[in-house]
């Protein structure tokens, strides 16, 4: 973690987050629900006061807010909110794309294409949509380790957990959305191949344009209903 928050808590803290951020990305807790501090501290056998930071830390990640005389709530971002943090996205990973072509050494590179095979078959349709999203998130957290640049890293993370978050909780993926998003997997990791880092960026820029433009669809149709999804 890199906030000043997250730098000064306590190890039973960080657990906290760690576990709550979890929580929120597997739908334990959904956009809008209200986390209480003693409802965790009793369901986790901790006292209120590293709760308190664990909360603070969350926080920080963008993955809840303070809401005066509420307390902490799990966000809920608005469309313009989801544009920009994709917008966002797409820059980063522009950058940690051509980062990966100089750094990355070939048995990586041949790893990665490896991985973008083996995830695959994830895209089948009888299969799980969530089952396919972690396999991506994978496949970006490897592009991550071989791109080699730890503080580029820690710039991006935040924000890509985010626009995973907003697809894993929002992405219904009819099979030609799925299909198609392997192939631009395809196409980036040959891409990478070829260590040309304006093809990267523009490969990786595909893939998340892929991405973006279902989770903006959902945004656009649903408008203020979108989060009824969650019950």
């Amino acid at each position: 973690m890199t906030t000043a928050v997250a730098e000064t808590a306590t190890p039973v803290a960080d657990r906290i987050a760690a576990k709550l951020v979890r929580d929120i990305m597997r739908g334990h807790y959904r956009p809008g629900d209200r986390i209480r501090e003693q409802e965790v501290a009793d369901r986790l056998g901790v006292s209120r006061g590293p709760v308190r930071e664990a909360l603070h830390i969350v926080e920080q990640e963008g993955l809840i807010e303070n809401v005066p005389w509420k307390g902490a709530r799990v966000v809920l971002l608005t469309l313009n909110d989801v544009e920009d943090l994709f917008l966002t996205t797409a820059a980063l990973m522009a950058v940690v794309a051509r980062l990966a072509c100089s750094r990355a050494t070939d048995e990586e590179i041949a790893e990665f294409a490896r991985r973008v095979e083996a995830h695959a078959p994830t895209s089948d349709a009888a299969r799980p949509v969530q089952e396919q999203l972690n396999a991506a998130f994978g496949l970006g957290t490897f592009l991550f380790q071989i791109a080699r640049s730890p503080r580029v890293i820690a710039t991006i993370a935040r924000v890509v957990r985010l626009v995973y978050w907003q697809h894993r909780v929002l992405n219904n993926a009819d099979p030609k959305w799925r299909t198609d998003a392997v192939e631009t997997w395809r196409v980036f990791a040959s891409a990478l191949a070829t260590r040309n880092p304006a093809k990267a960026e523009s490969a990786i820029n595909a893939v998340d344009r892929h991405s973006r433009q279902r989770v903006l669809k959902i945004h656009r149709e649903l408008g203020s209903a979108v989060y009824r999804l969650f019950g």
